[in-house]
């Protein structure tokens, strides 16, 4: 597995081992309530077999698909990489500054009409991400979160940006 595979899995495990992300991705109301189970441990969190039935599959995208969304009322993430630069001259050949794009997409009567869910859980990821050493990465050395002008009809969404240094 070529080292940029393994970062990613470790970012993507991250993501999808997070409680509080899941919640605020998977429950309409009072996603935080202790009532509720924690979403990786319902049956369908997880279906190798079958995607439809995968929660986990449905909220959490390794590429920025959204073309599906039109058809349910739900809350997205889309992981994936982004730019790749070369550190300045002055610095090591093998060094780059590497993107790491995360895509947040909430329903907007669903979820934005009650309450700023998308801002919770962009709140949430940066968190996670923000001045973190990610999977071998090295530490954030910059966040952009950007409005996506061209979400899906009914859809909030936001673009999170984070830079790590990283090797070729």
């Amino acid at each position: 597995m070529s080292m940029m595979v393994e970062h990613m899995t470790k970012i993507f495990r991250t993501v999808i081992d997070d409680k509080p992300l899941n919640r605020l991705l998977y429950y309409k109301d009072d996603p935080l309530s202790p009532s509720l189970p924690d979403v990786q441990t319902l049956d369908n969190y997880y279906d190798p077999v079958d995607d439809s039935s995968s929660i986990m599959k449905t909220i959490i995208k390794r590429a920025p698909k959204t073309d599906d969304l039109i058809n349910s009322p739900i809350c997205r993430l889309c992981i994936y990489l982004g730019n790749a630069i070369p550190k300045p001259s002055n610095q090591s050949v093998m060094l780059l500054n590497q993107d790491l794009m995360i895509d947040v997409y909430t329903h907007i009567n669903t979820y934005e009409e009650t309450e700023f869910r998308n801002l919770k859980i962009t709140d949430r990821i940066s968190s996670l991400f923000f001045n973190q050493n990610i999977a071998g990465f090295g530490v954030n050395v910059n966040y952009n979160r950007l409005l996506i002008s061209n979400a899906p009809d009914g859809y909030l969404g936001y673009k999170m940006i984070f830079t790590f240094g990283a090797s070729k």
